[in-house]
């Protein structure tokens, strides 16, 4: 799909993004070898992220949609009497993340969690392979996406080779909203020794609000990089991908890859998932592994001397 044939008019935070050619462009599909770490690895480098079409099974990637908006329905998400697969969001629908109901669905744990994507990773690492034991599962009414960030800021305990993995469950054309990525992102050094060192969860001990801090249940620090998506390309000189996603696509990116999520001008709920992966033999970020992850709850702060 080229980017004269993209319908919708795209939105970040509000903003409407610059559309000309050098502040906004395609996310290039990835035709590396899925066989070859090699491959891979060079595409990986190149991009700072792969983006593969048709990764997932279609019908599989629908199968388990279709039981994520049953699930939606039953807690009044959907707009009353109308058909489920249509996703129409109600006024009930919040921007939220559902990580209980994607662990109750069996069709999207077999999906991210599978031999097949699990067999992907091994390639890539060239290693045994873990996942975290969270699932992020966005289901997002009309309304702003999630403001540009680095992974690493919110989950940069463990693992330095984490591979986040994000995947549309459903079609997603620009109207309603989905993954983009800043160009060239994982190679701005200065943004990844400053911001990218940080962590959602450290609050200054030292600090006169260190008391409330150490018992928030939320971030600390909300983790975004800029709440203008637009003027931070602009600031940056690079600028936003992003694709029409169909369901099966896939699309993988490391801890520091800027990126985003556009905003759904639509009237129906966006179903997306984040799930992570990385060398089995490395440490794992505490907060998201085990029976019972604590996220960013009061057990994950962190106090340091400011």
């Amino acid at each position: 799909m080229t980017l004269d044939k993209m319908r919708g008019a795209p939105t970040a935070q509000g903003r409407r993004l610059d559309l000309s050619p050098n502040a906004f462009g395609e996310l290039r599909a990835t035709d590396a070898d899925r066989s070859s770490r090699e491959a891979l690895l060079r595409a990986l480098g190149e991009d700072g992220y792969l983006f593969i079409r048709g990764f997932f099974a279609r019908e599989r990637v629908l199968a388990a949609r279709h039981d994520l908006l049953l699930r939606l329905g039953a807690i009044g998400w959907l707009r009353e009497g109308t058909d489920p697969d249509d996703a129409l969001a109600s006024a009930a629908a919040e921007k939220k993340m559902l990580r209980v109901m994607a662990q109750a669905s069996q069709p999207l744990q077999d999906l991210l969690y599978g031999k097949h994507i699990l067999g992907f990773y091994l390639t890539l690492f060239g290693e045994a392979v873990r996942h975290f034991d969270t699932t992020w599962l966005r289901a997002y009414p009309p309304g702003m996406g999630t403001p540009p960030h680095m992974d690493t800021v919110f989950m940069g305990r463990g693992s330095k080779r984490l591979m986040t993995a994000w995947a549309p469950l459903g079609d997603i054309g620009l109207a309603l909203g989905g993954l983009a990525v800043l160009e060239g992102s994982h190679r701005l050094d200065d943004v990844r020794n400053g911001y990218g060192r940080r962590d959602v969860d450290v609050y200054c001990s030292n600090g006169p609000g260190a008391g409330a801090d150490a018992a928030q249940e939320t971030y600390v620090w909300s983790g975004t990089l800029s709440d203008d998506p637009v003027g931070l390309a602009a600031e940056l000189e690079s600028r936003w991908l992003t694709a029409e996603f169909s369901a099966g696509d896939l699309v993988t990116f490391p801890l520091y890859t800027v990126h985003t999520g556009l905003d759904n001008n639509t009237d129906r709920i966006r179903l997306s998932s984040d799930s992570r992966y990385q060398p089995a033999a490395e440490a794992a970020d505490p907060r998201w592994v085990g029976p019972n992850p604590i996220g960013h709850g009061s057990k994950a702060k962190v106090g340091v001397i400011c």
